[in-house]
């Protein structure tokens, strides 16, 4: 007996283990060929094409509840999910009309010089009175005031924060800074009202336009409208002569590029 367990133990030590069993055998093949399978399978749906939805394990807001075109929906009166165009809209970039009013200019071809002509308006297109200065006096402290401060001098708190940034050597490397323009000084009394409407709307040089985060016209003529009661307050403002000249490069209006 003792002979049989020592050859036994002979037999483990030399790796003769005795055969697995038939369902153990089963399990590990059928699992590497499912592994095999499985990996083949997404690699061809990765290169793949097919019309049916993909899989989708995280929604986020793809599928929601939604009114389609041309679908049926409850929530409003006449049943219709497609809502008709709201009277006066019109699409981006399709503006007709008055263009003194939308562009703060007229323009003509010049055969000649191959080039736009254009006249900037020095009278305003709206009515210029107390309600159109509040109203400007509102959207010029919330876009125009922290770069250009209260008294349009160009020493708002972004002007204030770059200039201290720039008095620290530790920070200050590599930064390049322009302050902002006065709005008061004679350079910008001197400019027609239409050339500030369009520098609002399109922006000059360093500074971008807020056409997009303004886009009523009648915004924009109420800020013109305030930075000259400003000029007026500061210097006492006399309105400039009319000019018709190209566009600089700098200053030209997004219709005419």
């Amino acid at each position: 007996m003792a002979e049989q367990t020592t050859k036994r133990s002979r037999r483990l030590i030399n790796g003769c283990f005795p055969k697995p069993p038939f369902w153990l055998t089963s399990v590990v093949l059928f699992g590497a060929c499912g592994s095999i399978l499985l990996v083949a399978r997404l690699s061809n749906a990765r290169t793949s094409t097919s019309e049916l939805p993909r899989v989708h394990f995280i929604q986020d807001m793809d599928n929601q509840v939604k009114v389609k075109v041309q679908h049926e929906t409850e929530v409003f009166a006449d049943g219709r999910g497609e809502r008709p165009r709201i009277p006066g809209t019109v699409a981006w970039g399709e503006v007709t009309g008055n263009d003194m009013l939308i562009h703060g200019y007229t323009r003509t071809w010049n055969a000649g010089k191959k080039q736009w002509d254009v006249t900037f308006a020095n009278d305003f297109p709206v009515k210029v009175d107390e309600a159109l200065l509040k109203q400007g006096e509102k959207k010029f402290n919330t876009y125009c005031m922290p770069c250009h401060g209260f008294d349009g001098q160009g020493n708002g708190p972004i002007n204030q924060r770059a200039q201290e940034l720039q008095a620290n050597a530790a920070v200050s490397s590599g930064m390049s800074w322009v302050q902002p323009s006065n709005l008061t000084d004679e350079v910008r009394q001197g400019r027609p009202n239409g050339h500030i409407f369009n520098t609002i709307t399109n922006g000059i040089r360093n500074m971008a336009g807020y056409g997009p985060q303004i886009p009523d016209a009648h915004d924009r003529w109420a800020i013109v409208a305030y930075v000259r009661a400003l000029q007026l307050s500061h210097t006492g403002f006399k309105a400039p002569q009319a000019n018709s000249a190209p566009v600089a490069p700098a200053t030209q209006p997004m219709a005419m590029k």
